[in-house]
């Protein structure tokens, strides 16, 4: 992947290849997760991707996207440790395949930098009725939580875990923030994080070279840049446990580790290959004992957040059940703490791993997510690297990362509090 440095903390990768037959775009524009801005940053993609100043309506946007034979354009919000990091995304035709292909690509990346860069404005603010609508719909994005019960229990865990630290905090916000957003205010902290806050750009496609060229036209205005601060990784404190009560029908168990640490750590992939012998695939641990032979729970699966060094057991479980599920779910992480993990278990894993990650490249959305926990850690690494680090990983290492996995809240959404 080729790096280009477009200009103060602006970072464009460029992966040439022919395996595809679009030209695929996504910008990060990064920002800290903090309780005083999450909202308003939360709003700003849904705001933009609503029109730009030469196509001010969503149906003359999208008309636009027609012309451009079937383009796709979107904004969103993606959360990564202690990021909040806004997405834009922009995928067409490659050029090779169209009649004046490089017209066509010329033109959808005016458009796409026009959506990030010239918004519909209206005085000192964004239009007023898309603020408001967005608004609205953000607000009623945040309260429909509660209807993905998976997702609620999650970020509850999360929020009760991290209490004090950013991770806790809802990549979407509160809302009680977003009532209270002001479109002025809005668009200003909008203004400042194009200035000055990280932005990378990654483009996987045929025929690309062309393209800084192109991106060199859009108008950041950077200044004043900000370095924005790590990631906190911490030790699991006292054990908490915590219980809340609604209307579902299964208890849904969230149980948080801390694995002291991150993906900068140079022991990080025997991390890796823990968390996944512990329960991500089929042949898991959690899987083998908590759900096949124990019957204990509807699904049950463990998940990674390197940027945190945080581990994510979730169970689908009766509520009756809970004692017995936490005492197998953590008998599961002692027994790879004593080393007991079969060499079958260690091979499967890594080929399981790696063929995932085999299976991404056939992906040029993928082939850019992969990157992005690199980006937010100014270290990215190739495809390569990442597989030839996991082929290293040993038994021994995988127990050393195991010993380093610490419980530090349980979680349990129920509605049959009294069957504990």
């Amino acid at each position: 992947m080729e790096h280009i440095q477009l200009g103060d903390g602006i970072n464009l990768y460029l992966y040439e290849t022919s395996q595809f037959k679009t030209i695929t775009t996504k910008v990060f524009v990064q920002e800290e997760l903090s309780k005083d801005k999450v909202s308003a940053t939360a709003l700003i993609p849904m705001i933009l991707r609503r029109g730009t100043k030469s196509t001010p309506t969503t149906l003359e946007l999208a008309r636009k996207m027609e012309e451009l034979y079937g383009s796709a354009i979107d904004a969103d919000i993606i959360k990564i440790g202690e990021k909040q990091i806004i997405e834009f995304y922009f995928d067409m035709v490659s050029p090779k395949l169209l009649p004046n292909g490089e017209q066509i690509l010329a033109e959808g990346l005016r458009t796409f930098g026009e959506l990030i860069l010239d918004p519909v404005r209206e005085g000192q603010g964004f239009n007023q009725q898309y603020f408001a609508q967005e608004q609205f719909n953000l607000k009623n994005l945040v309260e429909g939580l509660i209807n993905e019960k998976r997702s609620y229990a999650y970020q509850r865990a999360l929020q009760h875990m991290c209490k004090d630290e950013p991770h806790g905090i809802y990549k979407y916000g509160d809302t009680q923030q977003i009532k209270e957003l002001v479109n002025e205010e809005v668009f200003e902290h909008y203004q400042q994080l194009i200035r000055s806050n990280p932005v990378d750009i990654f483009i996987v496609g045929e025929g690309i070279s062309q393209i800084p060229e192109l991106i060199k036209e859009w108008s950041w205005h950077r200044s004043n840049l900000r370095q924005l601060r790590p990631a906190i990784v911490k030790d699991a404190g006292q054990v908490q446990e915590v219980f809340e009560t609604r209307d579902v029908q299964q208890g849904i168990l969230v149980m948080g580790y801390r694995a002291n640490q991150n993906y900068l750590d140079p022991n990080y992939y025997s991390l890796v290959v823990a968390n996944a012998i512990l329960g991500v695939f089929p042949h898991s641990k959690l899987f083998i004992n908590v759900r096949e032979r124990a019957s204990l729970a509807y699904y049950v699966g463990s998940s990674l957040d390197g940027s945190k060094g945080i581990i994510t057991i979730s169970a689908g479980i009766d509520p009756s059940q809970y004692d017995k599920a936490v005492e197998i779910i953590n008998a599961q992480i002692g027994e790879m703490q004593a080393g007991k993990i079969t060499e079958d278990e260690l091979e499967r894993t890594k080929i399981g791993l790696i063929s995932g990650m085999q299976t991404m490249a056939d992906n040029p959305a993928s082939i850019i997510d992969r990157n992005v926990i690199g980006v937010v850690h100014g270290q990215l690494r190739s495809l390569e690297e990442v597989i030839g680090e996991i082929e290293k990983v040993t038994l021994e290492q995988v127990q050393a990362a195991a010993n380093q996995i610490k419980l530090d809240t349980v979680y349990f959404l129920s509605g049959m509090r009294g069957d504990l």
